[in-house]
């Protein structure tokens, strides 16, 4: 919270006010699903409605003072105007209607700003590093035991099924995102989410699974298949693993993150498949399952030690098949820890 301090005081502003809920999460512990936060140093303040305010008081981290709210824009208000706040920061995806509401308040200068909570998120702390670690154990004991029960005719959405229902029953929360099994053709789909398609022998399967334990994600991606796969998916798969043992070699603290994506594109652009990868490198893993630091051409940041990324090429040739690999892995000083304990190779069952 020190650095928070230090980046409103930096940027010229009396508060900050946040509403993106996984932000408000981050500042005061509260893992309920609408709250507010108003950072005004050294104090922190947490906005809840009647629904939550003994769970906000029994989860607010110390020094947190919980306000419960029957009308936001009075209780914003007064707590302004105790604070003496005339520029306030605000994020920059706002949603409009709070807005409006904060430009009601006539005595306010508001101040956008671009991802001013997340960049402090990007570095983890143990205990978090810890959570994804969980959830990276979680949902890889989860697939282990899904594809156990793979045969012809089973669709995806019911082997999507049978892996979100272990997801709970080994300790998680709920999946991180739609879980993706994408069989045959449709495993050109990048986000081909599971659909009512059976699945056939020899056919590449993609499964992209996480799973939130504690507030935190785990990401990961293998191929699986019933029986082996035709010699052309073998030979396309031999060179995407190898760019994917590229890029988590490359990885490390000090290294752009655009850098690590263009090693990797590079090697696939090399081997004739580089038009095919159609996506960036990777991405932050942590209390959303996207966030900073984004690992593609665009990115402005360098890796440091404790942040936690993806690293995922894929090739997709429509109407075909597509293939990805993906791994959650920590930046570490000389290398990366790889939290996802499966092998890189095709899983045949």
């Amino acid at each position: 919270m020190q650095k928070l301090f230090e980046k409103i005081g930096n940027a010229n502003v009396d508060a900050l006010f946040v509403s993106k809920i996984q932000n408000v999460r981050y500042i005061t512990h509260f893992t309920g699903e609408e709250g507010f936060a108003v950072v005004a140093p050294p104090k922190i303040y947490l906005l809840v409605d009647s629904r939550f305010t003994e769970q906000a008081q029994k989860e607010a981290s110390a020094g947190v003072e919980v306000i419960e709210w029957s009308n936001l824009q009075d209780a914003l208000n007064s707590l302004l105007v105790r604070e003496r706040v005339h520029f306030l920061a605000i994020e920059e995806k706002i949603p409009f209607n709070l807005y409006r509401m904060l430009m009601g308040l006539g005595f306010l200068f508001l101040v956008p700003t671009t991802d001013f909570v997340e960049e402090l998120r990007m570095i983890k702390d143990d205990w978090e590093l810890e959570k994804i670690r969980t959830a990276c154990d979680i949902s890889t004991k989860a697939f282990l035991e899904t594809i156990k029960l793979l045969k012809e005719g089973v669709s995806e959405l019911d082997i999507a099924s049978e892996l979100e229902y272990r997801f709970k029953k080994f300790g998680g929360e709920k999946p991180s995102f739609d879980t993706i099994v994408a069989s045959g053709e449709r495993g050109s789909l990048p986000h081909g989410v599971a659909s009512k398609k059976t699945v056939k022998a020899h056919e590449p399967i993609v499964f992209d699974f996480g799973v939130f334990f504690e507030g935190f994600a785990s990401d990961t991606t293998r191929i699986v298949s019933i029986g082996e796969v035709e010699d052309e998916v073998k030979k396309v798969y031999d060179v995407l693993k190898e760019s994917q043992e590229l890029g988590r070699a490359y990885a490390k603290e000090g290294v752009r993150a655009a850098d690590v994506d263009k090693v990797v594109r590079d090697f696939l652009n090399d081997h004739g498949y580089g038009t095919y990868f159609a996506h960036g490198l990777g991405h932050g893993v942590g209390l959303e399952i996207h966030e900073l630091p984004y690992v593609n051409a665009r990115s402005k940041y360098t890796l440091s030690k404790n942040m936690v990324i993806t690293i995922e090429p894929g090739v997709y040739f429509a109407g075909k098949f597509g293939l990805r690999i993906e791994d959650t892995v920590i930046v570490r000083e000389n290398s990366v820890e790889n939290l996802i304990n499966l092998p890189h190779e095709i899983i045949v069952v």
